[in-house]
């Protein structure tokens, strides 16, 4: 076999015409240069993956800064761009140069664009004159623009004196302030507050809800088969209240827009009483339920369930088990929470849940109630709080790559 191969390679060899070895020749060199092609291609591909990550990264990281709403646009530059070359530095194996990224914020769009140029010298490829190729990477993340309702379930019981009560009013101010951005936004957002401890306060809703004129501003549930629901407070449907129940100073705020009165609100609550825990939560579905649309100022008049533009949302937060409830026929407190999350969930209202340094029990309860997975927070001290009501704002924006 290798005799024979070596006669028919002297042969080969010895040839005058050349034109065999001409078109061998011919042929190597086309097929060396396609393989080298291929392994440059691999290059520029392998590089374009990962300087297209980097990119998402940073794209990201921007939208997050501009949801924030209290940012300059230089400033959500600069972090958009940390972020890229934060990701970019972690990544192994790169084969060519990368440019700045050129960082473009649109307020009024609700986007942050992020372009940049990779360079990737040849190798084989510089046989046919290209000594570097260079390869553009852009995205655009988007914060959905949709209005929203929010009614939060505050705990301002006993359990959240000190530095507690404190660390909840930084982080409901927080939340404010992203989904409210001095600004102003392009969507509706309107965000009410159900502050509870061991009742609620109606204040100047109490007779109303109540059917009882004059009657004391503190309401708890009611019983019947609408107690778990959020039909309107009306006949046999209204609250119960009474004059010897301890109430929290703080006061049930409706959906609205107005961020100072939110936050002068806000900055009101202290600590003391119980936790009647589902009369918080039932306030904070009632504050976005169309069905109490006669309760509420038209300002505050929640729109209908069907409206698709709208997401509806309801934040339960506490530090503690639920142990002050009214209706003994509808189940402690802890069970009518339970139910309500799910009569909730069912109108395709988003629970959001926080848990701030509480017990396993209450743990339990907050992620049976949250949504899903995504929308149950624990936090263990102030800066934890802090970044989940964040989380919960950014979320409520729906940040997105577009592109």
């Amino acid at each position: 076999m290798v005799a024979g191969f070596g006669k028919l390679w002297s042969a080969f060899t010895k040839n005058k015409q050349g034109s065999i070895a001409i078109m061998f020749g011919l042929f190597f060199m086309s097929f060396l240069f396609a393989t080298g092609m291929g392994v440059d291609y691999a290059r520029m591909t392998h590089m374009r993956a990962k300087v297209a990550a980097a990119v998402d990264a940073a794209a990201l990281g921007g939208g997050r800064a501009l949801i924030d709403g209290r940012l300059t646009d230089s400033e959500i530059e600069d972090i958009t761009k940390e972020h890229f070359d934060t990701y970019l530095n972690n990544l192994d194996g790169m084969f060519g140069t990368v440019a700045t990224p050129v960082v473009t914020v649109d307020r009024t769009a609700g986007t942050v664009n992020v372009d940049v140029t990779a360079t990737v010298p040849m190798t084989f490829s510089k046989i046919a004159g290209f000594s570097d190729m260079e390869i553009p990477v852009g995205t655009m993340s988007k914060f959905d623009q949709r209005d929203v309702e929010l009614g939060m379930a505050l705990d301002v019981t006993g359990s959240m004196g000190g530095s507690k009560i404190a660390d909840l009013r930084n982080a409901a101010n927080d939340l404010v302030d992203i989904l409210l951005p001095d600004g102003g936004t392009t969507n509706s957002i309107r965000i009410g507050l159900a502050p509870y401890a061991t009742s609620v306060n109606a204040g100047s809703f109490a007779s109303t809800v109540t059917g009882v004129s004059g009657a004391n501003n503190c309401v708890f549930e009611r019983g019947g088969s609408d107690a778990v629901t959020d039909a309107q407070p009306t006949g046999s449907n209204t609250l119960g209240y009474s004059s010897s129940t301890w109430c929290p100073s703080a006061v049930v705020q409706p959906i609205t827009d107005n961020k100072s009165s939110l936050k002068t609100a806000i900055s009101t609550y202290n600590a003391s009483g119980w936790t009647a825990g589902h009369l918080g939560l039932a306030w904070a579905w009632y504050l976005i339920s169309p069905n109490w649309s006669s309760i509420w100022p038209s300002a505050s008049d929640p729109v209908s369930y069907s409206d698709t533009e709208t997401i509806k949302a309801v934040v339960l937060m506490t530090d503690g088990a639920f142990n002050t409830w009214y209706v003994g026929s509808n189940g402690n407190s802890s069970v009518q929470a339970a139910n309500l999350c799910t009569q909730m969930k069912s109108k395709g209202v988003i629970v959001y849940s926080v848990a701030f340094s509480a017990g396993s029990s209450a743990q339990t309860l907050l992620q049976g109630c949250a949504s899903s997975p995504n929308t149950y927070f624990t936090a263990s001290n102030g800066s934890e709080l802090r970044a989940a009501f964040q989380q919960i704002a950014m979320n409520l924006n729906k940040l997105r790559l577009t592109k």
